[in-house]
């Protein structure tokens, strides 16, 4: 047997995501969502193929064979002490092979992906990243005293209930739904465990950040804005196009820079203290010409090479409160303010409050450390598996 440590990011935010309600044959079924691999993983590629157009319609592999060629019970490998088997690994298989195939169609696995990596290597160690992520998760958030209350996991029976009821009907059996797994590839006690697992995600997350992320400190999140270079400002546009784009005539656009000119002097004698922030509001949403004023009214939270250069240069050159000289762009004069960063602030790449999703970064850092330092130890017999050959 051999040791060794996989680095992959761990999605923040895992959902329970319940079995949907299908056809007779199961077609439709959306399955747990799962954890993906970070661009650090050695499993992923440098390359990504093109799409077959002669790829076949006809089920290029018979899955239910090859999920009985072995023990569903047979370790492939252990996870920080814990065992990963044969039908928890296919799982993970079937799912990364199906989306690929989905995409690109079907080929020889064969085939070098990258140097010294073929696409066979790719898919299981792809497989082996999902698994170690799951159960990294598991062991570790134990190890930490996080564990599911009583409240979730009647939450959870009670959505494995309505999935029951959603895909075998209201008098479904436990067989029923055991058959009804089978057909995607899932055993009953892959099911429990991915769907387990994923729910313990978010234990950890509401436990040690709260529901929204506000039990992450203040400071810490500010601190991270910060070192993401992101800038708080409001501003006062005044435009110098028409309804459709159009640039204004020059007596119009001397009409606009006057109006602009007029607003500013009324600023300048507060620039640089807390009480600007009053009167800029006021004169913001009386004149500001701004199409985005209705959705950020708080003003734009965001990172450099977002807006106008000249917009984000002189932004960069405010301090706090301090209001700039008029600012022209394409769209017309701005008149900035420049605001400190606050954990409410809404991040314009992201739409979610700064504070959240630093939190969301710190929760990512944590599950990947978890999965970077998990000790795996292989088993002969996943050291063996040839997924070429079971692909072909």
């Amino acid at each position: 047997m051999m040791k060794k440590t996989l680095s992959l990011l761990l999605a923040a935010a895992m959902l329970l995501a319940a079995l949907s309600a299908c056809g007779a044959g199961g077609e439709d079924v959306e399955l747990i969502e799962s954890p993906e691999p970070s661009a650090e993983a050695e499993a992923t590629p440098e390359a990504s193929p093109e799409a077959s157009p002669e790829a076949s319609a006809e089920p290029a592999h018979d899955w239910q064979a090859l999920l009985a060629s072995r023990d569903a019970d047979e370790v492939m490998m252990t996870v920080d002490g814990s065992d990963v088997t044969w039908d928890e690994f296919f799982y993970w298989l079937y799912v990364n092979v199906d989306s690929f195939e989905a995409s690109y169609g079907q080929m020889d696995y064969s085939t070098e992906l990258t140097e010294g990596m073929t696409y066979a290597d790719y898919m299981k160690t792809l497989s082996e990243q999902y698994a170690v992520a799951y159960h990294s998760l598991n062991v570790q958030a134990a190890a930490e005293g996080y564990a599911l209350t009583d409240e979730d996991r009647e939450s959870l029976d009670e959505a494995v209930r309505q999935t029951i009821v959603n895909n075998c009907g209201e008098d479904g059996t436990e067989e029923d739904f055991e058959e009804f797994l089978a057909g995607q590839m899932l055993t009953r006690r892959v099911f429990d465990f991915v769907n387990e697992t994923t729910l313990l995600n978010q234990r950890v997350w509401i436990d040690r950040y709260g529901a929204a992320g506000e039990l992450y400190p203040e400071a810490d999140a500010i601190s991270w804005g910060e070192g993401q270079g992101y800038v708080t400002v409001k501003h006062i546009l005044v435009l110098t196009q028409d309804e459709e784009g159009n640039a204004l005539d020059d007596a119009a656009k001397e009409e606009k820079l006057a109006q602009a000119e007029g607003l500013l002097e009324q600023l300048r004698p507060l620039s640089g203290s807390e009480e600007v922030v009053e009167l800029f509001d006021e004169l913001m949403q009386e004149n500001s010409e701004d199409p985005g004023l209705a959705s950020y009214p708080n003003g734009y939270c965001y990172t450099p090479g977002t807006m106008y250069a000249e917009f984000e240069d002189a932004a960069a050159a405010l301090g706090e409160y301090e209001v700039s000289d008029i600012v022209e762009s394409t769209s017309g004069y701005h008149i900035i303010l420049r605001l400190p960063l606050s954990k409410d602030d809404i991040l314009f790449n992201y739409g979610y409050n700064l504070q959240y999703v630093a939190a969301q970064m710190d929760f990512g850092e944590l599950v990947n450390g978890w999965a970077a330092d998990a000790e795996v130890v292989y088993e002969p017999a996943y050291e063996e598996l040839d997924i070429a050959g079971m692909l072909q």
